[in-house]
């Protein structure tokens, strides 16, 4: 045990310039994000990002911007993450039941309301509880499961639908600047030491997986295109049989007839 608890200790005396070496790539990196996952969403009819972390981001960001007290820094940079988050929130409301065929669209939009108090709840009384100003420890602990919904998000929908490697690359950025953050600001808190490596890990993941998805569909990697034209399994949790990607076969909506 730490004689003193790492929790207690605050943040170090880091220079301006070498904070937003960091803390600037984070705060684009994430803009990218939701600004290329609005548009893929647009685009395809699927949400970017998973429809419930997208709750539980919209929370985390909502409450330290205005609920909480807050670094005036990290306010700034939470304020305009908050806008883009309120156009993510309403697609994930609009196309986020898709990845839920199971549940009526009463239900899923109650659940993601629930999920949406529960966190800012959770948020607001973690931050109390550890006197985290910054959100840095409520951030880094969000990170992990956010990162793991995007390798289920692919895995569910068996195809790349809603999601490009733009979308994941950026996350990757902002999510990797995030933890050097952490690292720098605070470089006695150990829980950091795990968090940071597990969602970096599973950002890599996803990255290798997505990009062997896109080449199985024939999709171009890197092309900034029209809507997605995928064949295989959307819906369901299960894949069913696939078509070849050379058919161009347009998804049907989950609420279609068969």
């Amino acid at each position: 045990m730490s004689e003193t608890a790492p929790v207690t200790v605050g943040a170090a005396d880091v220079p301006g310039r070498l904070f937003w070496s960091v803390a600037g790539p984070t705060a684009v990196g994430w803009i990218v994000t939701y600004v290329l996952a609005i548009r893929q969403a647009v685009l395809d009819g699927r949400v970017g990002i998973p429809a419930y972390l997208v709750a539980v981001n919209f929370a985390w960001e909502f409450s330290l911007t205005f609920l909480l007290e807050q670094t005036p820094t990290q306010r700034q940079i939470n304020f305009f993450w908050v806008l883009f988050n309120v156009v993510l929130l309403y697609q994930a409301f609009r196309y986020g039941r898709h990845d839920c065929p199971g549940l009526s669209p009463r239900a899923f939009r109650w659940t993601v309301v629930g999920v949406l108090i529960w966190a800012a709840l959770i948020v607001m009384v973690v931050a109390n509880e550890f006197h985290d100003r910054d959100g840095m420890y409520t951030g880094m602990i969000i990170q992990v499961p956010l990162s793991a919904s995007f390798l289920l998000m692919l895995k569910r929908r068996g195809s790349s639908l809603g999601q490009s490697m733009h979308i994941a690359v950026a996350k990757f950025v902002g999510s990797l600047f995030a933890g050097l953050t952490a690292f720098l600001v605070y470089p006695s808190h150990l829980l950091f030491l795990v968090l940071v490596p597990t969602y970096v890990g599973l950002d890599i993941a996803y990255l290798v997986m997505l990009h062997g998805t896109m080449r199985a569909e024939g999709r171009p990697s890197w092309a900034l295109r029209t809507p997605t034209t995928v064949a295989g399994p959307l819906t369901g949790f299960s894949p069913g049989p696939t078509s070849s990607p050379s058919a161009g076969v347009r998804p049907m909506s989950d609420d279609a007839p068969a």
